[in-house]
């Protein structure tokens, strides 16, 4: 399908005589759906197209199966780029840029289940208030701590 196929799904926006929309005139779907396509999805860019403020864009999208849709497709297609540059980067002879991509691939939410991904299961810190205390740490199976105010 080429683009102009796909510019065909929306409708020009039409010429607004105000420099922001009045709170009276709503955002038609259609034409929240062509700001978003021109703006590839990006919120703020396609609202000042409309001439209204981003808040007021999304809620409009909140609202519009076919605006989160179409908003979900668009954030994909950027998804997919920012995947390419990864890829780029892997194939790079720059060692600096492979180092890059190895180590933003390792932050994703993807790689947390690989044995060299960050270690995220840090137990929370202790905190103990209300005086002297001993604290004893067995290193047995299961890890346990015990805590006695007494002693």
């Amino acid at each position: 399908m080429g683009k102009g196929m796909i510019e065909e799904e929306f409708l020009p926006l039409p010429y607004y005589p105000w420099d922001r929309r009045p709170g009276h005139s709503p955002i038609e779907v259609e034409e929240a759906a062509t700001a978003l396509y021109l703006a590839e999805g990006v919120i703020s860019q396609a609202a000042e197209r409309l001439r209204v403020e981003p808040l007021r864009l999304t809620r409009a999208i909140s609202r519009s199966p076919k605006l989160r849709k179409l908003h979900e497709e668009l954030v994909s297609l950027l998804n997919d780029k920012v995947h390419a540059e990864y890829l780029k980067a892997f194939l790079s002879d720059d060692d600096r840029r492979r180092e890059w991509a190895a180590s933003k691939t390792a932050q994703t939410k993807q790689f947390q289940a690989h044995p060299l991904a960050p270690n995220t299961n840090v137990p929370a810190q202790l905190a103990l208030s209300g005086g002297p205390a001993k604290i004893i740490i067995s290193w047995e199976e299961p890890l346990t701590i015990e805590h006695s105010a007494d002693d």
